[in-house]
């Protein structure tokens, strides 16, 4: 039950809608992990879990805060391996819990870098507070778990882990008051130095010290205050910029889907007005060959004035024809687009289906080449080997087996769905990142590559204003202002 030395054990909590519903010795935790014993309850969720180091009076010690998958058969991930104990024992200090601060590890105070993506912040709201409800756990839960209270464990000594040595405080020099004559000491009573009786100076001696303990507990407490509040910022802090930074993946992936669908239809206007001028002409070249006609008639009327009526007969008659050949042109014409546009349909079609071939024998075709490495991958998992790759921005990734062959087609990608952009806002951060200079392009054709301040985190990264140098940015806003004009 217990790895440390005295009385101190370990147990495992699930939290669940209102505060912890379940909770495991580590040694069942360790069976579950191994797939001895599957979690019906938690089956198809990944679900929030805190390790935590109890003391013999019921007391928490330590806590790592983290997050751990189960599959639809209420098994839990096979490529999880986050050492919990290693990282209570390298955790920086948290709130006291009873037995003074506590060593914690969560997303904010993680101390292993490459782990912090599996680990998540407590709430600390009034209520609603997660220390509290892992306290309150152990204590009601404790013995039920298989934990032994014993009244004669030593109350341990708060750890002074990260505070700041407490300085013994300054006594302010006691105010002498004007001589007067001491009284004739009672009988019994030694006459010390100066005057006054011994045990009066005693007296004071102890009030002083008294009084310099009393300011060194207020400055732990100060201290510990102060450290909870710090943890507190820094866990909204990181909530509200993981928050941020969804939002505008979110807002990325839907402006990239607007643009595209704005090309596809700009395409097509620009398709159908080409159409519309070709067609257009065609009428034109038909009403300059009627219009010619309608000369020629007018001349034959005026030099056969003597035949004006036949004239006139053989007019009417090339008008009934000139009109039912513009006729006849017209619905050729009109039967010809339409033939068009059944024929671009049947062609969309066609090659919507010759897609789904080919990509249906790029499947085929990925999955013959994937079986043999699927069972190496398979053999290595099962070796406990975890994959695990850097990328700026990103940090050390740790990749899970199902997600190998998606980081292998486009690592790119998927660090960039790691640090919560889309992949042409990493690529240009990249560039950013390796080189940071301006990209402004001057008149003569040659960019400005003047030193700018990295931005070391692609989220906060913004084409042509982060890679922008002050001088070309001014010149930029000026040029906006006078084109507004």
């Amino acid at each position: 039950m217990s790895y440390a030395s005295g009385n101190q054990s370990e147990v495992v909590l699930f939290f669940g809608v209102g505060g912890i519903c379940k909770g495991l010795l580590y040694t069942d935790f360790e069976a579950v992990l191994d797939g001895v014993v599957g979690m019906q309850e938690f089956a198809g969720h990944e679900m929030k879990a805190a390790y935590v180091t109890v003391n013999g009076r019921l007391q928490v010690t330590g806590m790592v805060l983290f997050t751990i998958a189960f599959d639809e058969s209420g098994v839990a991930d096979r490529t999880w391996n986050i050492p919990l104990r290693h990282m209570v024992e390298k955790a920086d200090r948290g709130p006291d819990l009873g037995a003074g601060p506590i060593r914690l590890a969560c997303r904010s105070q993680c101390p292993i870098s490459w782990h912090q993506q599996q680990l998540w912040d407590p709430n600390m709201r009034q209520g609603e507070n997660d220390f509290v409800f892992v306290r309150d756990a152990v204590r009601e839960r404790g013995r039920y778990l298989g934990l032994t209270y014993s009244e004669e464990a030593p109350e341990p000594a708060a750890p002074n882990w990260n505070v700041p040595p407490v300085a013994a405080a300054p006594v302010a020099a006691p105010v002498v008051p004007a001589y007067v004559p001491p009284p004739a000491p009672a009988a019994g009573w030694a006459q010390a130095p100066g005057g006054l009786a011994a045990p009066v100076v005693a007296a004071v001696a102890d009030a002083d010290v008294e009084i310099i303990d009393q300011l060194r507990e207020e400055r732990v407490k100060l201290a510990r205050t102060i450290k909870d509040l710090r943890l507190q910022v820094t866990t909204m802090e990181t909530q509200h910029t993981e928050e941020i930074a969804r939002l505008n993946y979110a807002f990325q992936q839907k402006e990239e889907i607007l643009n595209s669908q704005l090309e596809k239809l700009l395409s097509q206007f620009s398709s159908l007005k080409s159409q519309n001028g070709a067609l257009r002409e065609q009428a034109n070249a038909q009403r300059a060959q009627i219009e010619s006609l309608h000369a020629a008639l007018e001349r034959q009327a005026t030099d056969a004035a003597s035949g004006q009526s036949q004239a006139e007969e053989m007019r009417r008659q090339l008008e009934t024809e000139l009109n039912q050949r513009l006729e006849e042109e017209t619905a050729k014409l009109r039967e010809e687009l339409h033939v068009r546009e059944m024929d671009l349909i049947n062609r969309d079609e066609k090659i919507g289906q010759l897609k789904e071939e080919i990509a249906e024998l790029g499947r085929h075709h990925a999955v013959s080449q994937e079986a043999g490495a699927d069972k190496f991958l398979e053999k290595l998992e099962k070796l406990g080997v975890s994959f695990i790759a850097f990328h700026p921005g990103a940090g050390h990734i740790s990749i899970p087996f199902k997600n190998i062959q998606r980081y292998v087609d486009n690592p790119q990608a998927y660090a960039a769905e790691k640090c919560l952009v889309t992949e042409e806002r990493y690529r240009a951060w990249l560039a950013h990142y390796e080189n940071p200079v301006c990209k402004i392009v001057k008149p003569d054709g040659k960019a400005c590559g003047t030193r700018v301040i990295r931005v070391d985190v692609p989220s906060k990264f913004k084409p042509g204003d982060s890679d922008v140098c002050p001088k070309c940015q001014g010149d930029k806003n000026i040029a906006n202002v006078l084109a507004f004009r």
